[in-house]
Formats: C-alpha cells, sequence, structure tokens
C-alpha cells in the first residue's frame, strides 16, 4: 500500500499485527497501540541496539576483524571471511541495509570480547533507556529464546537511536558500496526496507524476519519537519499496515509548537557564583501533539535544580515538562543561557586561600592579643613591684621608729 493523500484515516487503522504501536519521535507521545506490551521475538529489529552499541563504543573508522565464528553466522550474511576487515562505518551500513548477522558478531567480538558478553551489554542499555521488558540472548536476532522485546520497548530504543546522525544516515540509506579488505566483489548493499521507496518521507528504519517472530518492522517518516516512528510485530502485510498508520498519525494529528528554542522559561537559583540566578531555555522548540481540531493548550511546568557556580552556558539546569488533560507527554532538558563564574570568596575557597587567610587572621588576633596580654602583663608587674617597695619603704620606716621608740624609754628618769 502506498500513500494516499486523499484518504482521511480519521478513525484509527484496522491493524492484525500481534503487537503494534504509533509515536511521536520527539515527545513520545502514543497517537496509536495494539497489544504494545506483548513480549514477542525480535527477529532482526535486534540490530537497532547492535548499531546504537557499535556507535557508542568505536569510532567509525576503527577496523572490525571478523572471527571464524562471525564467519559462520547463520541467515542474512556479509559473507565475511575469517581475517577480513571491516571499518565502523562499513558494518553499521551492512547491519541496517543488508541485515548482516556476521557483522553483528564481529562488532560484539570487537566490543565486548564475546557474544553473550555483548548480549548482557545489549540487555542493560536497553533497561538503562527506559525499555524494561526487553531481553537479549544474541547480538542478531535469531531465535534463542528468552530473546524478547516489545512493540512499545523498540519505539523507546528507536527514539533513542535516532539521536545519532550516524544511525539516521545508515537507516534512511537505499544502497550503501561497502569498502571490504578481502571480498572485493560482494559490495552493494540495498535496502531490505521497501518501505523506503513506496512512502513519500520515509527514512528508515529496520526489518525482521524470523518463523517465530514473524514480519516485523519499525517504521519512520518525517513530513514538513515532523517525525513518525511505527512499529509492527508479526504483521500479515508489515508494509501495508506501516503505511496505515502513518497516514493515520498525520492526518488525525498535528504538532504545535509551546515555546521556541532559546526562550527562557524559568531561572535557577545559583550559589556561591557572581550572579545568584542563570536563565534556563530549551536548545529546541517544545512541541507536543494533539488531535486536529482540538484548541486545548499545552501546560509547561518547569522542574528546577539547584545549581552551584561555576555554570557554563549550555549545562542542564532543569527540564520543563509538557502537560495535557492531566497527563505529562513530553519532558525537554533546560540549560543555562549563560556563563556563571565563581564569585571571589568561592574562587578563594575552591582553591584552598580561603583557609590560609583564616590561619593568617586567626595569628594575627592571637599576635595582638597576646602582645596586649603581655603589655599588661609588664605593667601589672611594674605596679606590683611599685607596691612592693612602698610597702617595703613603710616597714622600714616603722622599724626605725619602733627601734627609736624603745630606745627613749631606757634613757629618760621616770616622772615622780
Amino acid at each position: 500500500m502506498i500513500f494516499s493523500p486523499g484518504c482521511s484515516y480519521a478513525e484509527p487503522p484496522t491493524i492484525q499485527a500481534s503487537a503494534a504501536i504509533l509515536v511521536d519521535a520527539v515527545t513520545g507521545k502514543v497517537l496509536y497501540e495494539r497489544n504494545a506490551d506483548l513480549k514477542r521475538p525480535p527477529a532482526s529489529t535486534t540490530k537497532i541496539m547492535t548499531a546504537i552499541l557499535l556507535i557508542e563504543n568505536t569510532q567509525e573508522n576503527d577496523e572490525i576483524v571478523a572471527s571464524k565464528k562471525a564467519s559462520e553466522a547463520d541467515g542474512s550474511s556479509l559473507h565475511l571471511l575469517p581475517g577480513e576487515k571491516v571499518t565502523s562505518r562499513n558494518l553499521l551500513f551492512a547491519l541496517m541495509l543488508r541485515s548482516a548477522n556476521d557483522g553483528c558478531i564481529a562488532a560484539a567480538e570487537k566490543i565486548a570480547a564475546s557474544e553473550e558478553a555483548f548480549a548482557k551489554l545489549m540487555t542493560k542499555k536497553a533497561h538503562d533507556i527506559g525499555a524494561l521488558d526487553t531481553i537479549y540472548r544474541n547480538c542478531n536476532g535469531l531465535n534463542d529464546p528468552p530473546n524478547v522485546t516489545t512493540a512499545r520497548d523498540l519505539a523507546t530504543m528507536t527514539r533513542y537511536a535516532i539521536r545519532y546522525p550516524r544511525f539516521n544516515e545508515a537507516a534512511g540509506s537505499k544502497f550503501f558500496l561497502v569498502d571490504r579488505s578481502i571480498d572485493k566483489e560482494d559490495r552493494h548493499l540495498r535496502n531490505h526496507a521497501k518501505f523506503l521507496w513506496k512512502f513519500p518521507g520515509a527514512d528508515g528504519i529496520k526489518t525482521g524476519y524470523t518463523v517465530p517472530a514473524g514480519h516485523c518492522f519499525v517504521g519512520s517518516v518525517t513530513k514538513n519537519g515532523w517525525r513518525l516512528i511505527s512499529v509492527v510485530l508479526n504483521s500479515p502485510d508489515w508494509m501495508a499496515e506501516t503505511s496505515e498508520l502513518m497516514q493515520y498519525g498525520f492526518n488525525r494529528y498535528e504538532r504545535h509548537e509551546a515555546a521556541s528554542a532559546g526562550k527562557v522559561l524559568a531561572r535557577a537559583s545559583v550559589t556561591s557564583g557572581v550572579k545568584n540566578q542563570v536563565g534556563a531555555v530549551t536548545s529546541s522548540p517544545v512541541y507536543y501533539v494533539a488531535p486536529r481540531g482540538d484548541h486545548s493548550v499545552a501546560t509547561l511546568i518547569t522542574v528546577m535544580r539547584n545549581m552551584r557556580a561555576p555554570i557554563r552556558a549550555g549545562d542542564v539546569v532543569g527540564a520543563v515538562e509538557v502537560w495535557q488533560d492531566g497527563e505529562r507527554t513530553a519532558s525537554y532538558p533546560l540549560v543555562a543561557d549563560r556563563a556563571v563564574k565563581p564569585s571571589l570568596m568561592a574562587n578563594l575557597n575552591r582553591s584552598g586561600w580561603i583557609r590560609y587567610l583564616l590561619l593568617i587572621l586567626f595569628g594575627s588576633v592571637v599576635f595582638i592579643y597576646g602582645r596586649k596580654i603581655t603589655k599588661n602583663s609588664r605593667i601589672s608587674r611594674r605596679r606590683f613591684a611599685a607596691l612592693m617597695r612602698e610597702a617595703d619603704r613603710a616597714g622600714q620606716g616603722y622599724r626605725q621608729w619602733s627601734e627609736g621608740d624603745r630606745s627613749g624609754d631606757k634613757g629618760e628618769p621616770a616622772e615622780r
């Protein structure tokens, strides 16, 4: 089924896939879902997570060497030979366009030394970004229970993956010419996702098929700058159902801008800085999605952090949440609109000089007070010595008087 602008799709489509979901790529708002939390085998949609870890753990020009185990992988393949070298960039395109299972194993062994260890990293990464019902046992999606995921988890992981330009480039490419070290003949890749040719604005993302999983597809379409992501698992006609979901999403809903990029939405308190506040802005416009004709306005609520200088322009200082009908539908980070330098006292404290100043101040007080005590002590000692001398003179006078009195008694006759 191809895109038909004349269809209104005001009512949700009838989807036969075992599980399906349609979400706004930026906010994650769910526009349609069917059994979105049903656990299903992931098939080659697994390679979305393999690609994420390949991007995050290697540089584009890093060489990856195929092992004997990689060269013996079943299913879709780049037909790597043992010892063959491929760059990370070329391997990424092989994963996304040809769904190369041998390339997945080569990537896993490069990053984690073994496929088993890599599968654990995949599961941990999935849980870290919110895909909590996903468990990976291998890196390529071949049947290996309990290899499971859900439509909702795949949408979550895809929304995370499209933050990387490298991922978007590979996922949206129809063709690619691989540069490889040994097999110089098998170089031309053609994307398995025929949806890229059939739907205007289609830019990905990944097909998948095994007998237990059925036909699966994670799709993406961007129209007038607005991107939607869909997932169908075990679909009887994955391309037609993806088209129906996309048409329903774009015709039933519209995107609104609640705040422009760079607009100060709040102010974060700053301690130990030359200023006690910094403006909080978003680096991208704040959007929300609502049914067409729905004129209700979304509510923006800011949640701020307590910040301490120094702060650089662009540092995250909080978040702005978008609320619709009592439900939080999106959250955007808020960043500082300018730098805030530490105050003089904060700088002194950070450098340790405040301790030295306090020690100097304390020493000065002790010195001054000590001198005063010493001076007062000398004055007291002089006064005491003077008093003692006075007392001594007074004592000597008394003794002289006393001795003279006694001698007079003896020399004068008594009166008769």
